[in-house]
């Protein structure tokens, strides 16, 4: 029951008692009876308007706040010449004013930051108060190849991307650099806002793969070359005295000829080892542009199947080719350097498997290009190291030089093919290359 039902209905009743007992107490004096209705009906009627202007503010409060649910903050109350209730009128479009002024501020600014996440290259994701996506950029959906409409409402973790796992990783105000499995470097931040008393998180992802590959080679190119002009001087310089006092091996007594020859030999070995770990140094720095002619990868694996197999018998390694006749394996390449990415593959794959393992190569078509896979039954990739894949320098083995995969990505980048490196589900590790 409303308020002013009750104001009304207080109203009649009141009048209705009064004229009731008038009528009662003075239907003999009918002048008097007659001048009590005519108090009385004047009274309800000033009743009635008071009441009426009394309950008005309370319609006025019911209609503005209509005016807030609908948010049609364009509106506005005229004057009904109440002083008080005018008062009333001026504060409800004051606030209305106030409250369009603000929605036009939060409009622009909302615009402004959408623009912005917009245009700007790094990629952005927005979570909820439940962690779940709820914004996600363009530059994010280029990088996490997926749309905005398939990622809001779920968790990072359903986005199908080598990063995810690192990025669940990250702590609020602690900045990483993250690598995937194609060595392509982000520098990634977690960080966190409050929205309507509540924290909510945000990733922020900035790719640092051609700075930090520019910045590297720059530096490793400096001291290579350094290194190599050194190194190769002092060399053969070295090695020439040292094969010319290998031939006064018969002027030394007998009884010391023979350790006299062995100490000359090892320390020419040395010396020539060197001048190798050098040479394959300056090869990286050294790298032709690719020379591009028609080579057949089919081909080439069995050469290295060939080069590789008193290896493999050692090591009781089994490499398999699979049988793809109905793929053409012909490309256009730089077949010299093309090889020696394969040497390097079968190589790492030998040495992660050690003994008793297999290879596993073939060819497959994935959206009309050729797709290389080399699998292999070794240890597969760590995940301290999954991020210094491709570094230059990084090797996980004891006389590792840290060059094999930066010599491999070096030369695919030349290429532009596409390749990455990951673990299998079961065990090891596949090597991918999109020609």
């Amino acid at each position: 029951m409303s308020l002013k039902f009750k104001f009304y209905a207080l109203t009649f009743l009141l009048h209705a008692v009064l004229l009731t007992s008038s009528y009662f107490y003075l239907n003999e004096d009918k002048i008097a009876f007659v001048l009590v209705e005519l108090f009385l009906l004047t009274s309800l009627f000033l009743f009635l308007r008071l009441v009426k202007k009394v309950l008005a503010p309370f319609e006025f409060v019911d209609l503005f706040s209509d005016v807030l649910h609908e948010q049609e903050f364009t509106t506005r109350f005229s004057h009904t010449g109440n002083r008080e209730l005018d008062n009333l009128m001026a504060l409800f479009n004051q606030m209305l004013t106030q409250l369009y002024d603000e929605r036009l501020r939060l409009g622009d600014r909302k615009g402004m930051l959408q623009q912005l996440m917009d245009a700007i290259p790094l990629s952005i994701i927005v979570f909820d108060y439940n962690n779940k996506i709820s914004q996600i950029n363009p530059a994010a959906e280029i990088l996490f190849s997926t749309s905005s409409g398939e990622a809001k409402t779920h968790a990072l973790k359903n986005i199908q991307h080598p990063l995810v796992k690192q990025l669940q990783q990250l702590k609020p105000g602690q900045p990483q650099l993250l690598s995937d499995n194609t060595g392509r470097r982000f520098r990634s931040s977690l960080s966190m806002f409050r929205d309507r008393g509540f924290d909510r998180n945000f990733l922020i992802i900035q790719e640092l793969t051609s700075e930090l590959q520019s910045s590297e080679r720059t530096t490793y190119e400096k001291l290579i070359r350094m290194m190599s002009h050194e190194v190769n001087n002092t060399m053969a310089a070295t090695s020439s005295l040292l094969e010319s006092c290998l031939h006064y091996s018969d002027q030394i007594n007998p009884d010391e000829r023979d350790d006299y020859k062995t100490a000359m030999q090892l320390v020419i070995k040395r010396t020539n080892n060197l001048n190798q770990f050098m040479q394959e140094y300056a090869q990286v720095v050294r790298l032709p542009h690719p020379s591009l002619e028609s080579c057949n990868l089919g081909h080439l694996l069995l050469s290295i199947q060939r080069l590789f197999a008193p290896k493999l018998e050692s090591e009781n390694i089994r490499l398999t080719l699979a049988d793809n006749n109905d793929i053409k394996t012909q490309i256009e390449a730089d077949q010299s350097q093309i090889e020696q990415v394969l040497i390097n593959v079968v190589k790492n794959a030998i040495e992660s498997i050690e003994k008793n393992g297999e290879i596993n190569i073939h060819f497959q078509q994935e959206g009309g290009r050729l797709v290389l896979l080399i699998k292999d039954t070794g240890k597969g990739i760590s995940a301290d190291s999954q991020q210094y894949m491709f570094t230059p320098f990084f090797t996980t083995k004891a006389e590792g030089q840290g060059i094999g995969l930066m010599l491999i990505r070096e030369i695919l980048e030349a290429h532009q093919f596409e390749f990455s490196l990951y673990n299998l589900e079961q065990q090891g590790a596949c090597f991918e290359i999109k020609f």
